[in-house]
């Protein structure tokens, strides 16, 4: 099983995550302030510490993302180019083999890149679960979750409550613990704890894991029917603050979801999503012309206008499922 955590760069040398499998993938690194390099370390060793991460058996693979607390963007950012956008990152764990991908950062990127990268991810059944935020809003616009496909998590405490810091909207698919939660700085050794969404939805993507290793002949869609029916909103209905319910790992790890269909509940979310059922369905079918957006170089165009013959991407006209379907 490989998740990918597309965070700030974790530090390996932080003891909590001695013996886990962890390897940076990413394609190029940032100047990245302590505080954020806490995050991605906690994040980490919620998903595969040793000693209390939720999938311990899991590969890790890390992927840098800068914030605005980094000094700046290191080599991610070439001319005005950056290298690490949320786009870049999501076709590049695809691209490695990551079956789940956690995201604990901020979006407001809407962008024609983004929404492709998702569709690729939703279409070769690559399960993406991001944090809702940490605003006491409705925040839903500036959030991963407000894509189709997307895990949206927001937090709970221990006491099963609604926290009062966490964001909510129509991107909200599940909840889970928030904190508090002891962690350890790596470069002092003090103990402090945490709270935020950040912490539920590396929790969510964990549990999800676990159920894949435990479900291995089940497909991704079935994983996300599985989440979705095994919560635990006392009428059994969506809402926009917890969506349909604290996650279950245990329902999940007991309920077999091959008797669910073979279709993403998250495909169209409260409200309208984007990318829609179409867009996914004409991106698997090699239907998005390649000057749409800057698609992922493994994309071959199957459509019919021969000017994407002078593109960069393969392009194999007419080849399209689509053309050869009764």
């Amino acid at each position: 099983m490989i998740i990918a955590l597309i965070d700030a760069p974790v530090d390996t040398s932080d003891p909590e995550l001695a013996g886990a499998t962890i390897v940076d993938k990413s394609r190029c690194t940032i100047e990245a302030s302590m505080t954020v390099r806490y995050h991605a370390s906690e994040m980490a060793a919620l998903l595969v510490s040793q000693n209390y991460g939720v999938a311990p058996d899991a590969t890790l693979y890390t992927y840098q993302a800068a914030s605005d607390d980094d000094p700046s963007a290191g080599t991610c950012m070439q001319g005005n180019k950056r290298l690490d956008t949320f786009a870049n990152l999501i076709n590049q764990a695809i691209d490695d083999g990551a079956q789940i991908i956690s995201i604990s950062l901020s979006s407001v990127d809407h962008s024609e890149n983004l929404k492709w990268a998702i569709a690729r991810a939703m279409s070769q059944g690559v399960i993406i679960v991001s944090a809702v935020g940490n605003s006491a809003r409705d925040d839903n616009n500036s959030q991963m979750g407000w894509w189709s496909g997307v895990v949206g998590v927001s937090a709970i405490g221990t006491d099963g409550k609604f926290t009062s810091y966490s964001s909510w909207g129509n991107g909200v698919t599940t909840t889970a613990v928030g904190g508090p939660i002891n962690v350890r700085k790596f470069d002092t050794g003090n103990t402090t704890t945490t709270i935020g969404t950040s912490n539920s939805a590396a929790l969510v993507s964990g549990f999800l894991a676990l159920a894949r290793a435990k479900w291995p002949n089940a497909t991704p869609n079935q994983l996300l029917q599985l989440l979705v029916n095994t919560t635990q909103n006392p009428d059994g209905k969506w809402d926009k603050y917890t969506g349909y319910g604290a996650i279950d790992p245990g329902k999940m790890a007991n309920t077999d979801p091959s008797q669910y269909p073979d279709e993403n509940p998250l495909a169209q979310k409260e409200g309208g999503s984007s990318p829609t059922v179409e867009e996914v369905r004409n991106y698997s079918d090699g239907l998005i012309s390649p000057f749409t957006a800057t698609l992922p170089t493994s994309y071959v165009y199957r459509g019919l206008d021969e000017i994407a013959l002078s593109s960069t991407h393969n392009a194999h006209l007419g080849t399209s499922p689509r053309y050869h379907t009764k």
